[in-house]
């Protein structure tokens, strides 16, 4: 199954990573440096985990900055771009997530979007009105993601 991570950032890379051991997995991201060590099989992060899958397990990962490549026939788009927060004005900067919505809308409006990005409540319902006919689910990311979404998908049969 082709599944497209957009960010490569720790949430979007651990996720990345371990879907890459049974799935093709494109990951989409602007920073051409990342792009490039991704696809040397390094990792751009420190975390034991990933640099550990990178090198030495056989994954079925590309990383790229080509929206069309990353977004064509993926059956599932996972959302890991940054998101600030502004306790000032309390006030989400949600802008990548609405260009990457915006974006599958155009490249893949059938694919099943899944949003790990930090939003503010009722984000999801408010893109959801916006395009009613794309498929979007938010599934919050976690501090540990790489150890808490291997352990997931071990036990549903994933990895």
């Amino acid at each position: 199954m082709k599944i497209t991570i957009v960010g490569t950032g720790y949430v979007g890379l651990s996720n990345a990573v371990l879907l890459a051991r049974k799935n093709t997995i494109i990951a989409l991201d602007i920073i051409s440096e990342r792009v490039d060590i991704i696809n040397r099989r390094i990792s751009p992060i420190v975390d034991e985990m990933i640099e550990y899958y990178l090198k030495n397990e056989n994954l079925d990962l590309l990383a790229t900055l080509d929206k069309e490549i990353a977004y064509r026939d993926s059956r599932f788009i996972i959302i890991a771009t940054p998101t600030n927060y502004d306790p000032n004005l309390n006030y989400f900067d949600t802008s990548s997530v609405d260009q990457t919505i915006f974006d599958i809308s155009e490249y893949n409006p059938h694919a099943t979007i899944i949003i790990k990005s930090t939003v503010p409540v009722g984000y999801t319902e408010k893109q959801q009105r916006k395009y009613p006919k794309l498929k979007i689910i938010f599934s919050p990311e976690f501090l540990r993601e790489g150890k808490h979404f291997m352990i997931i998908c071990i036990h549903q049969g994933l990895l």
